[in-house]
């Protein structure tokens, strides 16, 4: 078996494998997962040298970043954790919430979700079903403020619209 490559993250300075692990399926995002499996799944993806996690609270309206949490126990410092908020439901009128409260607070849930104490990489989940004035001037401050307290080691944003990102990305520090 040959070895893993690990390159650095946008400007974080973390070795990530060329791999990640999307924990979305953990959440019954495409079918039911059996919790058994996805349990081995993140043990073997360990065992091979995986070591970027990336979850959401809103991959199966929260399964997802509980049963990452469940599997990860015990190897939380072989892992470059990541998770996502501003996301939580399918609804695209309503399933999305930038504002700094929900923000902070879906950390702190998704810390307790994670069964951890610190986030490595936190992102913004699909900016563009924001505001760019909210994102910039409420959202990424408050997500700075995370980071500040240790809940967070770097801040992230995700988008489709690759205008919106580097848009954003101009305007405000980003990590990712």
């Amino acid at each position: 078996m040959s070895e893993m490559i690990y390159r650095e993250l946008g400007r974080t300075g973390l070795k990530v494998s060329i791999i990640g692990y999307g924990a979305s399926p953990l959440g019954n995002e495409f079918g039911t997962a059996d919790p058994d499996e996805g349990r081995r799944a993140v043990h073997y993806a360990i065992e091979r040298g995986i070591n970027y996690f990336d979850v959401s609270p809103y991959y199966g309206r929260t399964l997802a970043e509980t049963r990452l949490g469940q599997a990860l126990a015990g190897h939380r410092d072989k892992v470059i954790l990541a998770t996502k908020a501003g996301r939580y439901r399918k609804d695209r009128d309503t399933g999305f919430d930038f504002s700094a409260e929900r923000i902070t607070r879906s950390a702190e849930e998704s810390l307790a979700r994670l069964q951890t104490d610190y986030i490595d990489v936190f992102q913004l989940h699909d900016i563009e079903y924001g505001t760019i004035a909210q994102i910039i001037n409420e959202t990424l401050p408050a997500m700075s403020k995370l980071k500040e307290a240790g809940k967070v080691r770097f801040v992230g944003i995700t988008a489709y619209p690759l205008g919106m990102l580097r848009d954003v990305a101009e305007a405000v520090h980003v990590d990712t």
